[in-house]
């Protein structure tokens, strides 16, 4: 339960990274961790993109991510995990309007069941009040190769506030759940469901990706037409890195900022990178 609650809490913007359309044009510096300047900031604020979760065993913060932190006052996340208002909304995002066995037909029923039975200790009936999102991340969660997980955002939270820092978002579980229903109708988020083994397979592989720093291979990876169409590109990633970059200028004016966001996020023509530019920053990769 306690996986499945921690899944919960992380799988919306985790989800979002899988479903973004994060090719560049051209390959990116293989670096997480970017630095802000120039633009009338007095100070420079730092981007980092996370994988959101990973198994223990491949979870590291190297001393140059804890160096950068510890130049910065405050932590900005998608959303703010440190807010138990959020967690318990996230949880809440987790639950449908109408029972499953009511909404899906009964083929669509048996079929659900038959992979959650198969992939879990659960069934479907004992899941019936969730929604095809929430069934999504039980279904991810069990195609991660180990048992036990770190997630970054609440590790960059502990390292907050072990320096005082103040921690922000740039978003809400409420503004996520609006692009969720945008991006997703039933049948599609229900195809979806039927490919959770791919979901794992491009998790294993893009792992070595993250923990080499190769952004754009990160970014290919994820650029996959399984996962994706133009809904979900728009909604999921465009429409949010644009809103991002609308509210990260007052918040760099006023202090330097940490900003931790999923990695797809970064590159791309509308990549929170390239739009940063666009404003007149310089934006460069923190090598060492």
């Amino acid at each position: 339960m306690k996986r499945t609650l921690l899944t919960l809490a992380t799988i919306a913007t985790f989800l979002i990274s899988l479903h973004s359309n994060a090719q560049s044009k051209q390959p990116l510096e293989n670096s997480l961790l970017w630095e802000i300047s120039g633009n009338g900031l007095q100070k420079s604020s730092y981007l980092y993109g996370t994988i959101h979760m990973i198994c223990e065993k491949d979870f590291s913060i190297s001393e140059k991510l804890k160096n950068t932190i510890s130049k910065t006052t405050r932590l900005t996340l998608e959303v703010d995990l440190s807010d138990p208002n959020e967690l318990q909304e996230m949880q809440k995002s987790a639950m449908g309007e109408i029972p499953l066995s009511k909404e899906l037909t009964s083929q669509q029923y048996k079929s659900l069941d038959s992979i959650l039975t198969l992939k879990t200790p659960m069934t479907l009936k004992q899941l019936d009040n969730f929604n095809l999102m929430g069934i999504n991340s039980i279904l991810i969660a069990s195609t991660l190769p180990c048992k036990s997980l770190k997630v970054y955002e609440f590790e960059l939270i502990a390292l907050a506030k072990q320096q005082k820092m103040t921690i922000g978002k740039l978003e809400t579980i409420k503004d996520q759940a609006y692009f969720f229903s945008k991006a997703f109708n039933k049948d599609f988020l229900f195809t979806q469901l039927i490919k959770t083994d791919s979901y794992g397979e491009m998790f294993i592989k893009m792992i070595d990706d993250y923990k080499n720093e190769r952004l754009t291979d990160i970014g290919a990876k994820l650029n996959d037409e399984r996962f994706s169409n133009a809904d979900t590109k728009k909604w999921l990633l465009t429409e949010r890195n644009l809103n991002w970059v609308s509210e990260m200028p007052s918040m760099m004016k006023a202090e330097s900022v940490f900003f931790a966001v999923g990695a797809a996020h970064l590159p791309g023509e509308n990549g929170v990178i390239e739009l940063l530019k666009a404003k007149g920053y310089t934006v460069k990769p923190v090598l060492n």
